[in-house]
């Protein structure tokens, strides 16, 4: 579709299912931010902060999960997934 056709919503204007132009938005900075991006060398970088700052890291899920309106029981838990020790 060219550019110059497509109606940009007006911010108070409902897109129906979803916002699809945040969506279009992410997609394309999230494309960018990959293309300029070591993304595997960033990942690994992550890991490690996580691991070093491993307690930090735990109580700020715990202060999020508190926040959960808990509409599944592990919401609160944290049972739901594996977490890599």
């Amino acid at each position: 579709m060219d550019d110059k056709l497509r109606k940009e919503p007006q911010p108070a204007e409902n897109e129906g299912e979803g916002n699809k132009t945040a969506d279009e938005k992410y997609r394309e900075a999230a494309t960018e931010f990959a293309k300029r991006t070591d993304t595997v060398q960033t990942g690994l970088q992550a890991e490690r902060e996580v691991e070093n700052y491993r307690d930090d890291y735990e109580k700020a899920e715990k202060v999020g999960r508190a926040h959960s309106a808990g509409e599944l029981p592990k919401d609160l838990t944290g049972e739901d997934f594996e977490k890599k020790e």
